[in-house]
């Protein structure tokens, strides 16, 4: 129930009765609960046990029983069980947990944002990166970033990663491919990039010379999976050409593993073109040079709508934004070349 709406006379003459482990516990209606309780919350099921929280909060465990306690208490639910090995959040704590973490994310940065525009250059960013952000754009942030940012922690996570992640405040923000549906509106997106495919063997394979899509017909692919943005775009790719769909043999979702695959076999590879040419000496591959564009994924970043980035998390944000202007740029460059 909202904590804004009237309560009756009846509901406030009457006390509302819980159950927590088939014995009755009186509560009493829509408390609040305090925003500190609720980060030991995420602390306690992040840990595992109330122990390993109160070392990692540097308090007693006592007084973390405690404090859960009252919480529990004054909810009127139970919201770890626990056990010999340790804790586990009931129903009531996995419905809490969401909001508990993104209190906690909101607080930590609350504090780092307040530190930063007095001048400190340091705090916490945690960023999901996409295959693509990290080859072609992330070696052009980083060395001018980590001068900027000399005392600031970052941690980079692989983009499979749940979006309501964003929610909770891990990762702050993710530099990725956009999904086939369209996110909704508790999303801020900022377009970056547009990507091209790449079709890639290994030397000397009997389709590296493939001049268009037709003679890569009958072939076997390897792509990173059915669902991802260049399988999409190399379905679409086929139907525009009037070609049946591209047989899929294997996916692999580690990029390094879709390589070695490639290499060692005469499975054909695609993959985003400025993934390869990052690669192109470590991988081994070669592109085939049809004459057909795949249109790839539109990467952009990506952050909770009512996250506000701190000072490093803007500063990320617009660096990541230069780098794919100036990809972009370069590519145009050759293409005109090219032409």
């Amino acid at each position: 129930m909202d904590d804004s709406m009237p309560e009756s006379a009846n509901s406030a003459a009457l006390p509302i009765t819980s159950v927590h482990d088939g014995r009755p516990r009186k509560s009493t209606p829509a408390s609040i609960p305090d925003p500190a309780a609720l980060v030991l919350l995420a602390e306690i099921a992040d840990a595992g046990s109330v122990t390993a929280a109160a070392r990692k909060l540097g308090s007693s465990q006592p007084a973390v029983s405690k404090q859960l306690r009252r919480l529990e208490e004054s909810l009127g639910v139970t919201l770890f069980e626990r056990g010999l090995r340790g804790v586990q959040a009931t129903e009531y704590g996995l419905a809490l947990l969401p909001r508990a973490r993104a209190i906690r994310s909101q607080a930590r940065q609350a504090g780092e944002d307040v530190q930063q525009r007095r001048g400190h250059k340091e705090g916490r960013l945690v960023v999901a990166l996409s295959h693509f952000a990290t080859m072609a754009l992330l070696p052009q942030v980083i060395p001018a970033f980590r001068i900027r940012w000399p005392g600031l922690q970052l941690n980079i996570v692989p983009p499979s990663f749940q979006l309501g992640g964003l929610r909770e405040g891990a990762p702050d923000f993710a530099v990725m491919s956009l999904p086939a549906e369209q996110l909704g509106s508790e999303f801020v997106t900022r377009a970056l990039y547009a990507t091209t495919v790449s079709v890639v063997v290994r030397p000397g394979h009997p389709l590296q010379n493939a001049q268009n899509l037709s003679q890569l017909l009958g072939a076997q692919w390897v792509l990173p999976s059915l669902e991802s943005s260049v399988a999409r775009g190399l379905d679409r790719a086929f139907q525009q050409a009037g070609l049946a769909s591209p047989q899929c043999s294997v996916t692999c979702q580690t990029l390094t593993g879709l390589e070695t695959l490639a290499r060692h076999s005469d499975l054909v590879a695609a993959m985003p073109m400025e993934v390869h040419e990052s690669r192109m000496q470590a991988s081994g591959l070669c592109r085939v040079p049809i004459q057909e564009t795949i249109d790839g994924a539109r990467v952009a970043i990506v952050r909770w709508s009512d996250a506000q980035p701190t000072p490093a998390g803007e500063d990320l944000e617009e660096s990541f934004v230069q780098a794919a202007y100036e990809l972009a740029r370069e590519q145009a460059r050759v293409r005109g070349r090219a032409a």
